[in-house]
């Protein structure tokens, strides 16, 4: 059983590679084409080029790349894996909703946190000065197009990706097992450290309340909420020229307070139910431990590389 088993886990794993070659590759297509049109459109003068290379029009191309070309042959491999339904699938109360929310806000906070503060005394240790990759990309952009892609686009193709396809293939293994898988991808996905420990932290929440309920629905509106929190309203507040002086003191104030209120209340709600939450096993026999059977799978190590490699990429061009 365990060589079937090893074969799903890194099944599984190439889809996920398959998604960073085709979207790699068809960016390398698309950056010749912008180049052979920035010229020509230079040559010939009629409009200027400069626009093709701008962050906004980068930002809906990368989308494109990634959903319009790349997830179709994530989808394509990942439906050639055997999956799991949940038939039982279950409701959250408004109020249940609301407390969910204030605690993913809270680790969100929390890994943010843990994030900058290992990246700053890594780059004392290195002597360099760490730059979040994903600041210095949407503080350059339109507030329409982040929105777009942070709350519209971002969370119903990563929720799909991470935890409806993800999940339903991991669950024979074990709740647990889908849990930690689903939010260790996750944060590897992000490709950096900065968002690595809040994407891994979000994306373990997302992955016990989808394979608790069944329902992805709520997990794409937590998601949702979070980045328009996280992405949109600080930006808003940075580029609306109305608000300035002792109005924006008070503002910084009251969103400090109310992500130290959340960062407390979500570290109350971990000590409390840690020890109360239920998991389903797993029906997959295996002869070893699920971490053996994990680090036998190619695909898994090809997927660690290059997760590691966009790290690395990520560090040298934030320095």
């Amino acid at each position: 059983m365990n060589l079937n088993a090893k074969k799903q886990l890194s099944q599984i794993a190439w889809a996920y590679v398959l998604f960073l070659i085709v979207n790699r590759v068809a960016s390398l297509i698309l950056t010749f084409l912008i180049r052979v049109l920035s010229f020509a459109l230079a040559t010939t003068g009629i409009l200027d080029p400069s626009f093709l290379f701008g962050t906004d029009v980068s930002m809906l191309l990368s989308l494109f790349l990634m959903y319009g070309i790349a997830f179709p042959f994530f989808v394509w491999k990942m439906n050639r894996i055997p999956s799991w339904t949940k038939t039982d699938k279950k409701t959250i109360p408004a109020s249940d909703f609301a407390v969910l929310l204030i605690f993913c806000l809270g680790m969100t906070y929390i890994g943010n946190l843990i994030g900058q503060y290992l990246m700053a005394i890594a780059g004392s240790l290195s002597g360099t000065v760490q730059e979040n990759p994903l600041d210095d990309l949407i503080t350059g952009m339109h507030l329409s197009v982040v929105f777009l892609s942070t709350v519209l686009i971002a969370p119903v193709m990563e929720e799909l990706m991470f935890r409806k396809y993800l999940v339903d293939r991991l669950a024979p293994f074990g709740q647990k097992t889908a849990v930690i898988l689903s939010g260790l991808s996750f944060g590897l996905f992000h490709g950096n450290c900065f968002q690595f420990f809040y994407a891994t932290m979000l994306g373990m929440v997302f992955a016990y309340l989808y394979s608790s309920t069944g329902r992805i629905r709520y997990n794409i509106a937590l998601h949702m909420i979070i980045n328009f929190v996280g992405g949109v309203v600080p930006i808003f507040l940075a580029d609306n020229s109305a608000v300035s002086g002792f109005l924006s003191l008070l503002i910084s104030i009251f969103f400090g307070a109310v992500a130290l209120a959340c960062m407390i209340i979500a570290i109350v709600i971990f000590c409390i139910s840690i020890r109360k939450l239920k998991w389903f096993p797993g029906w997959i026999a295996l002869d070893e431990p699920i971490v053996n059977v994990i680090l036998k799978a190619p695909g898994v190590w090809f997927f660690l590389i290059m997760t590691g490699i966009s790290f690395v990429i990520s560090w040298i061009s934030g320095s």
